[in-house]
């Protein structure tokens, strides 16, 4: 199943956007793990050094982003449409 998970940032020191991640899963929490890794491909940034984070403590770690809005489907042309975030497909 898709889902479109809509993240931001705990801290935004280098300016990084609000995104939208159209990841799959058998489960809510497969795709979000799969965003997980689709996000740090994205700001591969965020994963270096050793405050990076990883697709295991992205999603609540101290660096990393937190879920604003979660979706079944893909809803990236709504998401797009009505806010603006950077889309990760």
């Amino acid at each position: 199943m898709k889902y479109t998970i809509i993240g931001d940032w705990y801290s935004v020191p280098d300016l990084a956007s609000a995104f939208a991640v159209v990841a799959e899963g058998e489960t809510y929490e497969e795709a979000k793990e799969n965003a997980a890794e689709a996000v740090l491909e994205h700001f591969p940034h965020r994963a270096d050094g050793e405050d990076g984070e990883s697709p295991e403590t992205l999603w609540g770690g101290d660096n990393g982003a937190y879920v604003v809005g979660a979706f079944m489907g893909d809803l990236s042309d709504q998401a797009i449409e009505t806010a603006t975030f950077e889309l990760i497909a």
